[in-house]
């Protein structure tokens, strides 16, 4: 079965302009993706770009490798893939862009292997984001780009494809590939003259454009490191299981529970199993210097992301609690998935109360006697 392979490129980058023809490896650095593609198996790419003149180049740049090219509007890349689709048929769609040099043909191919056995509408490895950014890799099914592409109204999911389905757990199935330990803090993608540097280091190194994503971190390394004190929000893996049940069966934690009462070992271990890797619910560990001191998640329903927050124990009282809301803010912020955060708290849970205000979260009336807060994502935090 051919699957569609669509590499969204434009010249009309607001940070870095023209940086899809920057020269990596040689070649432009599109180019050096389209060559990085060709070693994969099963994929018919095509270059969708838009029908700006200033685009021009980026169709020659394809086309001079072989590559078949699509335009349409500049800002609707949604109708540019429907363009794709429709001049290159296909049940399957993948989506990458060509600020991500590095994409790893053999990485592609696992996320639309694991697609294509799990049956879903969307996966991608990127809920949660595990590998570095720059190896993004979005796979859905024809029929789901379709309808996104007959619904979708906010510009936000016109302009990045795919908002409107991995916004919708609650309606299509959704499936994410991951791999530990997580390195989502790793910045591999281009988008200023510095990312530019990096991959160019990068490729240096690799001495060529056929490698793995693998070879290339083994040789860099971690290039990334969050400032020490503050508070870091990691995917959970499995080995965080019991914390995050010592957390939630606290004393303080369970008084102020929408049940009141702890959880059981199998009601929790059920959970957890289906959260973890579940791209429509966000499961955090919060850490200050590798130390975990508390835990978020976020279960996502038509783009609003009801927050669960824990501060541990022995961590209170040392303001962790808004930090902690300001780094979920913060993580939210960095994909389009959620556009409004709400909590529901008891209103005799007075600390709380204060550490959501204090990170933005207004009220927003009660429902069965708990307080609701709400804060849109993408509004600034007011630091007092």
């Amino acid at each position: 079965m051919t699957v569609l392979c669509v590499v969204q490129a434009r010249m009309g980058s607001t940070r870095l302009p023209g940086k899809v023809v920057q020269e990596v490896g040689g070649r432009p650095m599109l180019r050096f993706m389209l060559d990085r593609l060709a070693g994969a198996s099963g994929l018919r790419t095509v270059v969708a770009t838009s029908d700006l003149d200033r685009d021009d180049v980026v169709e020659d740049v394809a086309r001079l490798a072989g590559i078949p090219v699509v335009r349409g509007p500049e800002d609707d890349v949604l109708a540019r893939f429907v363009c794709a689709l429709d001049a290159h048929p296909a049940r399957t769609v993948v989506r990458l862009t060509a600020d991500c040099p590095l994409t790893d043909p053999a990485l592609v191919a696992a996320v639309v292997e694991r697609h294509l056995a799990a049956r879903a509408d969307y996966t991608s490895n990127v809920f949660p984001r595990t590998y570095p950014k720059g190896l993004d890799v979005e796979v859905m099914t024809r029929d789901a780009l379709v309808v996104a592409h007959a619904e979708a109204t906010d510009p936000v999911e016109r302009e990045h494809v795919t908002p409107f389905l991995y916004r919708r757990p609650e309606r299509f199935r959704l499936v994410n590939v991951r791999q530990d330990p997580p390195l989502g803090a790793q910045r591999w993608t281009v988008d200023t003259p510095d990312d530019l540097e990096f991959v160019r280091r990068v490729v240096a190194r690799m001495a060529g454009h056929r490698f793995s994503w693998e070879a290339a971190f083994a040789a860099v390394g971690d290039h990334v490191s969050a400032p020490a004190g503050t508070v870091e929000l990691v995917p959970a893996g499995p080995g965080d299981a019991e914390f995050f049940r010592a957390c939630r069966n606290d004393a303080e934690a369970v008084r102020w529970s929408g049940t009141g009462r702890a959880i059981t070992a199998d009601e929790h271990a059920a959970w957890f199993a289906r959260a973890l890797d579940d791209p429509g619910k966000r499961v955090r560990v919060a850490t200050v210097g590798g130390s975990r001191v508390g835990t978020a998640r976020v279960d996502v329903r038509a783009a609003t992301g009801t927050v669960g927050v824990a501060v541990a124990p022995g961590a209170r009282g040392r303001g962790f609690g808004t930090e902690l809301l300001r780094a979920l803010v913060a993580d939210c912020r960095s994909d389009p998935q959620v556009v409004v955060l709400e909590a529901v708290v008891h209103p005799g849970n007075v600390p709380s109360l204060r550490a959501f205000a204090a990170a933005g979260f207004a009220p927003a009336g009660e429902r069965d006697g708990f307080r609701v807060l709400r804060r849109p994502v993408h509004e600034p935090i007011e630091v007092a």
